[in-house]
Parts: structure tokens; sequence; C-alpha cells
């Protein structure tokens, strides 16, 4: 059975609809025929939150609302990477075999080095450890985007060149798992997701912040009485991710009617999302009522992480010698 992993920084609040629809929810579906991880990479989240309460205040939310959102059912296992003892351990042996010129390549190292004079070794060292984040596991497929793809490319190079230099299979070549028909989801506008423009549509928010955030999704200016074309309406799209098909095509027709409008249709919106996530709110009520029922939940998870870890990590030091 192949494996597959992913993880979630606490640098911010986490889930919103995009961060569900392209990593959460196909990792929850690919539990059902493969064996599937999700870490709480709250190592990485060193690299630029320095502040204790900040970061526990998030990583407590983050693991609320991936457990919410988790159906009772399911076989994926959710850790924490900092629970892991033997993975800074393989981090720091793969980077021995880790060309320095690779590291100036990184995207993120570029980016902080043009907005900061002064860059912390974290920054510089990050695709050292996220590749023992993947391969320390023997991990098959990791879920990318954009801006994370190249941190796969590094992991696969540090794959070839430690097993190169070793002599040895011990580490596995993951695979890229692309999910393309999330990426044009829409925002609320039309410009690029960001926080600085809070144009995020977050699954856990209050209802009436959630219903403001959807009745200011930009739409075209035809008038009320003129037929609309659903298929290049941000409203729609989203509709389309959430809706049964019975109900698109309900909605569809009633675009290319008369007297249809798009806030018509954004209150359809509010109450799929709300009708589609009803279970998943309820059991954010009891998680933040109840974090213990998490933490019992983490504990097993974390020990078994570790088995696999720790195996991984006394084959690795026979292969270096030590």
């Amino acid at each position: 059975m192949k494996k597959i992993l992913t993880w979630v920084k606490p640098t911010w609040n986490w889930m919103h609809l995009w961060n569900y629809l392209w990593m959460y929810k196909p990792l929850i579906e690919n539990s059902k025929w493969k064996e599937a991880y999700l870490f709480i990479a709250d190592y990485h989240s060193l690299t630029s939150v320095h502040d204790k309460k900040i970061l526990k205040r998030n990583k407590k939310r983050l693991l609320i609302e991936a457990f919410s959102l988790l159906p009772d059912d399911s076989d994926l296992i959710i850790f924490e990477q900092s629970k892991i003892k033997n993975i800074n351990n393989i981090s720091w042996i793969i980077s021995s075999v880790t060309p320095y010129s690779m590291m100036l390549r990184a995207h993120a190292f570029k980016d902080s080095k043009a907005k900061n004079s002064e860059i912390n070794m974290s920054v510089f060292n990050y695709p050292i450890l996220m590749a023992a984040d993947i391969i320390s596991y023997d991990i098959d497929l990791v879920p990318v985007w954009k801006d994370q793809k190249q941190h796969l490319e590094f992991t696969r190079d540090i794959v070839s060149n430690f097993n190169k230099t070793y002599k040895t299979d011990i580490f596995k070549q993951p695979d890229a798992f692309i999910e393309k028909e999330v990426w044009v989801i829409p925002w609320t506008d039309w410009r690029k997701m960001s926080k600085s423009y809070d144009n995020f549509i977050w699954v856990f928010d209050d209802e009436k912040i959630l219903k403001k955030k959807i009745m200011s999704i930009v739409t075209d200016g035809r008038p009320l009485e003129s037929p609309k074309d659903p298929e290049s309406c941000n409203v729609f799209a989203l509709i389309k991710f959430f809706a049964s098909q019975e109900k698109q095509d309900e909605i569809a027709a009633k675009y290319r009617a008369w007297n249809y409008w798009y806030w018509h249709a954004k209150l359809e919106l509010l109450e799929i999302i709300l009708e589609y996530f009803k279970n998943a709110r309820k059991k954010y009520v009891k998680y933040e009522e109840n974090f213990g029922l998490i933490e019992m939940k983490l504990k097993k998870s974390n020990e078994k992480m570790n088995k696999i870890v720790d195996k991984k990590y006394e084959d690795l030091m026979e292969t270096i010698g030590l």
C-alpha cells in the first residue's frame, strides 16, 4: 500500500476553503486506499514564530480544525513533528550530503533574503528538515502546490545524493501528487490570495462573518433581469465544489433564467457551505471545550510514527558507520 504525507505549519489560522479543497479533502479521500499522514510542522513554524503564546494558540487551533474535519471512520494519521525524537538527527545526517549551492537556490531562502537583512538558519536549512520529514517514513506521494514543488525536487536530489554516496537504497524517492482541478478555485475578489487582502473564506468562521465574506465575492455587473452564465461566475465555481450534481444543475438553470441575481446565488452558496461543514463545525465546538480528546489521539499517533522513524534511524546509523 502506497504512503502519502503532507503537513501544515501553525503560523496562522489554517483552514480556509482552498486549504480544504486542494490538500485536506484529497488526503482524507486517499486514506481510504493509501496509508495517509498529516503532520503538524511545529518545528518549521520556528522560522517565523518566536512567541510562545502565539505558537501554542496557533497549534491548538490548527489541531482542533484538523480533527474536526476528520471523519470518524477515517484512517488518516495526524501527528506532531516536534514529538518525533529522531527527526532532527536524520536531518543532520542527510545535511552531510546536501550541497550548499542547492540551499542557495531555495525559493524560501531567496524570498527571505530579499525581505530581511538578517536570516535565521532555520530558513536556510528548511528544505533539509522537510526532506527528512518525507523520507524518514518511506513516503511514496506528497501533495504539492507551486510554492512547494521545489522542496520535493530538493528531497529527491538529497535521496539520490545519499543513496549514491553510501551505495544504498535506504531512502525511497517520493513523487508529487497534484490535484489540478482546484488550481482555479476563486477567491472573494480577483486578486491573488493574501493574508493582507483578507480574501479567504475560512471554514470555521462565525456564521455572520462567513456570510459577509460570501456576499463580498466579486461578480460582474449584469442586472437582475438578465440571464447569466454560471460557468463564468466565481460564486458558482464554489458551488460546484460543495453541492451535489442535482443541486448544481438546479442552480445553473436559475442562472440562465430571468430574475436571478448573484445575491441569490451567494445566499445559496452560504446555505450549501454551512450544510457541508455542519458536522465539522459541531465537532469543533466539542474539541474546543475538551482538547484532551485530541491530546489522547495525538499520543497514540506520535508513538506509532516514532516507531517508524526509530527503525529508520537505526538502519541509517548502521549505513553511515556510527
